[in-house]
């Protein structure tokens, strides 16, 4: 393929990636995030609405059946075509479900579609990284990294103003009939689009097997890489996580706590991973997650000092917007920095590997952090994850001089 030929080819899997991870992020924080305010506003417990976290780990799951999305073809065309058609399909179906359990008659019902959207979705996510990491040259790979951040981001801009800000008002069927809107466009995307995209790149090796499940961790860099971004988000889990109790606990209903929380944050998350792309281009990932880290521990020291047990109305929403910013400028960063270390033939299991044991520990996070935060209050639970992110920043700066060393020579 040439010099033009290969442009193209990038640009349309940038394009499915970009409508396929709004498609899915819109579900996604609406099932973790759209969910817990209208549970919270229907006077439900932070227990309660941190299990929806527990509902969601079999989408940090995925790297148990990733090998499987490596190694089979759903379909005639393309290693991943497939199954990013069935998982968009799947998704559909439960998003249907959702007109029949309103979350104030059937809280149980809502966990148990929540974990369905989690498998479908992390599904989708798998064969996703691996159709970007296989189809695309390292020089996109930024650029690939960026586009689903910011889509991610858009999405969330999209659920909060035109889905929940509007619609929320007027009830539960009124949001589902807009998400089920969004979720069968995606699914005529993953159709047309998928097949053509995916058809043009033959597999360059040999699938893993099914006991490759944690190959990537065999690569050193891969370990310490894996502990850094980990611990360079500690610091603002919670004020991401717990958004919906902390804007809803300040005074705020449902439809100003999705602007603030969904479209406010989504929109400076749409900004930070637009900007971290050249940010990374130009110190590289290991320097600006130093950075982030840096930043997350000084603003997060700021804000749990002065907020106390219970955060007011203006540091609430200052805190979500942050966390917010930070969490998509990481996603960037690190995704850029991961693609890279994947071997051929094994993108989807090794990236995801990565990714999914890294949601894991945040889910972890969130789930104790929400379960503490109304004995314990939101300035010890933030101070608390600003020591982990402490350490993270230290352990950039030897990766960071090794990468540099490694990349001079």
């Amino acid at each position: 393929m040439d010099g033009a030929g290969t442009l193209h080819h990038a640009r349309q899997v940038l394009l499915l990636v970009g409508l396929l991870t709004f498609g899915s992020a819109t579900i996604a924080q609406f099932a973790t995030q759209g969910v817990a305010l209208f549970l919270r506003a229907s006077d439900a417990s932070s227990g309660l609405i941190g299990l929806i976290y527990v509902a969601a780990i079999p989408y940090t799951l995925r790297f148990l059946w990733a090998p499987l999305v490596d190694k089979f073809r759903l379909g005639s065309e393309g290693r991943y075509a497939g199954w990013l058609t069935w998982s968009q399909a799947i998704t559909c179906l439960a998003v249907l479900a959702l007109f029949v359990a309103p979350p104030d008659r059937a809280p149980a019902a809502i966990l148990g579609l929540v974990s369905i959207f989690m498998i479908a979705l992390g599904t989708q996510l798998t064969a996703l990284g691996g159709l970007m990491a296989a189809q695309l040259e390292p020089v996109f790979h930024p650029r690939a990294s960026s586009v689903q951040g910011m889509s991610s981001a858009i999405a969330g801009v999209f659920l909060g103003a035109a889905v929940l800000y509007v619609l929320a008002d007027l009830g539960w069927t009124f949001v589902v009939a807009a998400l089920l809107s969004v979720s069968l466009a995606s699914l005529a995307v993953a159709l047309v689009l998928a097949p053509r995209v995916d058809a043009q790149v033959s597999p360059v090796a040999a699938a893993p097997s099914m006991l490759s499940h944690f190959s990537i961790f065999r690569k050193p860099k891969a370990r310490r890489l894996f502990v850094i971004t980990f611990l360079v988000n500690c610091a603002i889990v919670i004020p991401y996580a717990a958004k919906s109790i902390l804007l809803i606990d300040a005074g705020f209903s449902i439809a100003n706590s999705a602007l603030y929380g969904l479209v406010g944050g989504s929109a400076v998350g749409v900004l930070a991973a637009f900007l971290s792309r050249p940010l990374v281009e130009a110190i590289g990932a290991i320097r600006a997650l130093a950075g982030l880290g840096t930043t997350n521990v000084i603003v997060m020291i700021c804000v749990g000092r002065a907020a106390g047990d219970a955060p007011g109305a203006g540091l609430t929403v200052v805190s979500v917007l942050f966390a917010n910013a930070s969490v998509f400028a990481t996603f960037t960063v690190s995704r850029a920095a991961i693609m890279s270390l994947c071997a051929p033939g094994r993108e989807a299991t090794e990236l995801t590997n990565f990714v999914g044991l890294e949601t894991v520990l945040y889910l972890v996070i969130a789930g104790i952090g929400l379960a503490l935060l109304d004995d314990v209050g939101f300035g010890t639970v933030t101070i608390a994850g600003v020591v982990l992110t402490s350490f993270g920043v230290v352990l950039t700066w030897p990766y960071g001089r090794e990468t540099h060393d490694e990349t001079a020579r």
